[in-house]
């Protein structure tokens, strides 16, 4: 929650600066202008407040270009800054994954992944893919649900993917793509952390 406080209030200030700044410059095009305005005369005036018009919607255009170029810069460092802050968090998670895909309760997920999936497309020949670090669970998946186990090197977290090519569908039950949904439903959907 203080990230987001730091964030808006980061936000807020520039945004301010910059509204200071362009209520400074028009202060003194005022000040100037009324001082030139004195020394004129009536036909000279008309002419000068058409000038003074003109300047003024110039000067004020380009306020509003400078303040809508710093508010979107202020808005992609926030963003910026948002993604890092959910990198983290996902980093940090990844790391903790990694470490129970090593552990001895991951053949017990990967094994009630395949019971499911046996008993939902029975008789069906499948091609099961493990992690590489997780190839020893082969002879026991061939034993237990008859499918050919093969290697894959995108499933580093561990988990399994077991593909029917007959119906043409891969049941992913991996653990790299549970955290990659994770990741982007969490970014997508938590506005606590958005701009």
């Amino acid at each position: 929650m203080d990230e987001n406080k730091r964030l808006e209030a980061f936000r807020a200030a520039v945004l301010e600066n910059s509204r200071q700044k362009a209520q400074a410059i028009t202060d003194s095009a005022q000040s100037e202008a009324d001082a030139y305005l004195k020394a004129l005369t009536d036909e000279e005036t008309v002419s000068f407040a058409r000038q003074k018009a003109e300047i003024e919607n110039e000067v004020s255009l380009r306020l509003q270009r400078e303040s809508a170029g710093q508010e979107l810069s202020v808005k992609r460092a926030v963003l910026s800054y948002r993604e890092e802050l959910i990198g983290e968090v996902f980093d940090k998670a990844q790391a903790i994954l990694l470490k129970k895909a090593a552990s001895p309760e991951h053949e017990n997920y990967v094994f009630s992944c395949l019971k499911r999936i046996s008993a939902q497309y029975k008789g069906e020949n499948g091609i099961c893919l493990l992690s590489p670090a997780h190839m020893s669970y082969a002879d026991k998946i061939k034993s237990d649900f008859g499918y050919e186990c093969k290697s894959d090197d995108s499933l580093t977290l561990g988990g399994v993917m077991v593909r029917f090519d007959r119906l043409g569908i891969l049941i992913d039950n991996s653990v790299n793509s549970a955290l990659d949904k994770q990741r982007a439903d969490f970014a997508g959907n938590n506005s606590s952390i958005s701009v």
